[in-house]
Parts: structure tokens; sequence; C-alpha cells
């Protein structure tokens, strides 16, 4: 599947909206910051928030709608703002309404979005970065590729949660393999890199076992990962040599991801966490903590990140 007389490039992918604008801001700074300056960073928003995320555009980000990585059946169901969803007990995200599934969730239109971005790329990789990321160091190819190989996150450790095994499940099924709740390895992660080639076999594999478009098939899945769906395809059905991956269990990312800093004693053992394997931090954007404080903490780990390549003792 893959071509190794074709030299590899690289994009970054960014799905946000208006409720990530600020953090999502902090993220571009430090894209501009530390990726290289021909590399193409994509943020989709809903067409509703273009206005807002427009002064981020520039000659390496391009600014495009959510709702073209989505075909025309695809429509947004009308949903009230973020206050009264919040009083209503709404969901966050939007809900979505085709002709050929039930409602959709707005956490899977996403990742069909994501899987979308990625499948029709003009880079063959692609790397996908939350709002909520912040670069701490340069990002460089070789943090991507190893040659004509192209990275994939496979950690071969169990996540004891019924929703992995329930998103196992479902890329089975999707994938029409034999029926397992662990296929081996984990594949979710920040700063997730793919590969364009084998975004689109994944596509093509998934519309060959329903016998329809393969949006059809992911929109009619009430739960599936698209980090899982994309890593078990990988493994499981092309094997990573002919996908033209490499597998490793390292993180490109240092994350928080549900609990906020207590205190300071707190922040201090999140920097002083950073190997130099890591390019990104990652705090959770609904953990409540002040765009200022996460600015603050991001830039405490750009010194830490700074002395560890520098050699030299790290910032306390």
């Amino acid at each position: 599947m893959s071509d190794a007389s074709t030299p590899l490039t690289a994009s970054l992918v960014t799905c946000s909206f208006r409720g990530d604008l600020e953090v999502c801001r902090l993220l571009c700074e430090t894209i501009d910051r530390f990726a290289p300056p021909g590399m193409v960073h994509w943020l989709y928003v809903p067409s509703a928030d273009v206005a807002l995320f427009a002064d981020l555009a520039s000659p390496r980000r391009r600014i495009a709608t959510q709702e073209s990585l989505l075909p025309w059946w695809f429509r947004k169901a009308p949903m009230p703002g973020p206050e009264w969803r919040a009083w209503l007990r709404l969901p966050r995200r939007n809900v979505y309404i085709t002709p050929f599934s039930l409602p959709v969730r707005g956490w899977i239109a996403q990742q069909i979005m994501k899987i979308s971005a990625a499948a029709n790329a003009d880079t063959e990789i692609v790397v996908h970065v939350d709002s909520d990321n912040a670069f701490i160091r340069p990002l460089r190819m070789e943090n991507l590729a190893r040659g004509a190989f192209v990275r994939l996150y496979r950690h071969p450790e169990m996540v004891a949660r019924s929703s992995h095994r329930t998103w196992h499940e479902a890329a089975g099924r999707l994938l029409g393999l034999e029926a397992s709740d662990f296929f081996g390895a984990e594949y979710i992660d920040q700063l997730v890199v793919w590969r364009r080639s084998v975004a689109r076999g994944l596509t093509e594999r998934i519309a060959d076992i329903a016998g329809t478009d393969w949006r059809v098939a992911l929109a009619r899945a009430p739960h599936f990962a698209e980090y899982i769906l994309y890593g078990v395809f990988a493994d499981r059905v092309l094997g990573l040599d002919h996908a033209g991956l490499f597998a490793t269990d390292e993180t490109l990312c240092l994350s928080r991801w549900t609990e906020g800093f207590e205190n300071a004693g707190e922040e201090d053992a999140f920097v002083a966490a950073i190997e130099p394997r890591h390019v990104a931090c990652l705090v959770q954007s609904t953990i409540a903590m002040p765009i200022a404080a996460r600015r603050a903490l991001f830039e405490r780990a750009c010194a830490f990140a700074a002395a560890q390549d520098a050699g030299v003792t790290p910032p306390a």
C-alpha cells in the first residue's frame, strides 16, 4: 500500500469549535513557534464559527468548515446555544440527522470528520492534534516517520475500561474480523499520526464489509473510536510492513486527561514529568483552568523542554 519512492510530507489537522477558541488560539501560537514552516495546519470549525476563528488564518494555517468533511446528507439538528444546552442538560456537541441512520451524536460525527480529513489530505502524513494541546519543543519529521515508514502509536497493555472493550468490538464488526474485545494493543493517544493511504484503505474496507458508503456504516455505529479503528485495520488487516508503518508505545504528548491541578506542587510535578520524547502537552479542555494559567503552565513546560534539549538542569 505504501510507496517508498514518494517523499513523505506532513500536515496538521485540528477539529475545533467556539467553546475551545482560546485553547485553540494557544495551540496555533505553539504550532507557529515549533512546527516546521512548510507544515500546513488545517483547522476545521463549524461554518457558524468561521468568523470567530478568522484571525487565526495565515499562509500556513487554513480554516475550513467541518461541514466540508461530511456528505451533504449529514444535517445538523437545530440546537440552542451553550448556556441553554447546559441548563437543559443537552449534549455539548451537535446532533446530526441523516436519511440512513438514527440521529448521530456529535462525537461520532467528529470522528467521521477526522477520518475524512486524513483520507483526503494533500500530504501522506496527517497529525491529529486536538485544540487543547500545545507544542513545547520543535516538531520534526523524525518524530513522525523513520525513512519510508510512518509512526503508529501502539501500546500492548489493555485499558481496563468497558468503553475500550466496546470500541474494540465495534472495530471487529466494522472491519469484518473475528469478534474480540481486545485486538492486542491500544491505539488511543494525543498527537496521533496517521498515513493517508492507510486511512483511505480503512474507508474502503468499511464500505466493502458494510456494502454501503463508509460514512453510512459509521453513522449507523452507535459506538466506535477512530484511533482504535485505524490501528486495528493497520495491524490486523494490512500488516504494518505492508501499510508502511512502524509501531511504538512511546507517546509524543504528556497528557492531563481529567483531574485539575489542586496546587502548585501538582503543576510542578506535571512539568517535571516531561521527557525528551514529548513534543507537546495536553491539559484537557474540560478541566477548569483559566487561559492565563494554561499559558503560564505551557511556558514553564517550554522552558523545561528547552533546558532538556540544551543538556542543562531544567528549571524547577
